[in-house]
């Protein structure tokens, strides 16, 4: 047994069991295949000692932190898992000087657009016009910038999620466009995580950007207000970045992801003094530290307004 036929097995039963859903398989595949292709995975892990060991770590460090704490992870249970089962009498990764490395890359830090960059963005967007025989992604930009839906979320959303009041309405989030086994993509009955199941307050801008789209929308086999109708699938986050990065060209905005939307909607929250506890509840973030830790540079930018803020406060006490 190889450690990537030792961890095949171990997620495929927890997927056949539900322990796991097909997102999280498809990840967990993905991450094996690396262990693959590198002569590790090729040596049963009866004869895999130290030596062997230290190449591949330092090897991993290529990837992101993220994905060198996963296979790390990965390497720790399926020696784990072969000790119980009998297959090794001796652990090599329970040696102290074995430690999960550090990429080599650089932490790319997504920044949300600054005011005058997203003026930019939303006028250039209207004024673009898109190539006939190309999908129009206006919409699902617009949504994240005036949301901070993720693009999955705006992907798999269905018109019976929208709900319209006079005071505005809100966005249902129960569900998202994932990639699974073999990158294929589908609609999750899950969000991201536990917490992004939510209701996100529509604001003024997005009222009309939701109604033309609901009334825009064609018939598809899932009941989606955005769908593919040149490919007859689902649209991907991929599809909409590659329009994203047209669009920031045409507006000489930089480029750093259409996840920036995401960020720049929580920029603009917190600059409007929404306050942190309701951002992680409209962002579906499981803690309020990811909160804190994700902006900390916007909260810290918001120090000085806070300041002024308890100065005309206490004035007024003094003075009243």
């Amino acid at each position: 047994m190889t450690i990537p036929q030792i961890l095949h097995d171990r997620y495929t039963l927890d997927y056949e069991k539900g322990y796991i859903q097909e997102q999280g398989y498809g990840r967990s595949l993905s991450t094996i295949k690396t262990i693959e292709r590198h002569p590790l995975g090729q040596i049963p892990i009866i004869d895999i000692n130290k030596s062997h060991i230290d190449p591949f770590l330092l090897y991993i460090t290529k990837y992101s932190n993220n994905t060198v704490k996963k296979i790390y992870s990965m390497l720790v249970n399926a020696f784990a898992m072969a000790m119980d089962q009998g297959i090794i009498s001796k652990n090599p990764m329970k040696d102290k000087t074995l430690r999960c490395p550090r990429s080599k890359k650089k932490t790319k830090v997504i920044k949300g657009l600054t005011e005058e960059e997203q003026k930019r963005l939303v006028t250039t967007l209207a004024e673009y016009d898109v190539p006939y025989g190309r999908n129009n992604y206006k919409a699902q930009i617009l949504i994240e910038l005036y949301s901070g839906l993720r693009m999955g979320e705006i992907n798999a959303l269905k018109p019976s999620d929208i709900k319209f009041t006079k005071d505005g309405g809100f966005i249902h989030v129960e569900r998202t466009v994932s990639r699974g086994i073999d990158c294929r993509p589908f609609i999750s009955d899950t969000t991201k995580t536990d917490a992004g199941v939510r209701d996100v307050p529509i604001s003024k801008p997005l009222i009309p950007i939701l109604k033309k789209a609901i009334d825009e929308m064609g018939t598809n086999p899932y009941g989606l207000i955005f769908y593919d109708y040149y490919k007859n699938g689902l649209i991907e986050t991929t599809q909409v970045n590659c329009f994203y990065r047209r669009l920031c060209e045409k507006a000489n905005v930089p480029y750093n992801g259409q996840h920036a939307l995401r960020h720049s909607f929580a920029t603009r929250c917190i600059e409007s003094g929404i306050p942190a506890v309701v951002l992680k509840s409209w962002l579906g973030h499981t803690d309020i530290h990811i909160t804190l830790d994700t902006y900390s540079d916007v909260f810290s930018r918001m120090n000085y307004k806070s300041l002024d803020m308890f100065n005309n406060y206490i004035d007024e006490l003094n003075n009243g």
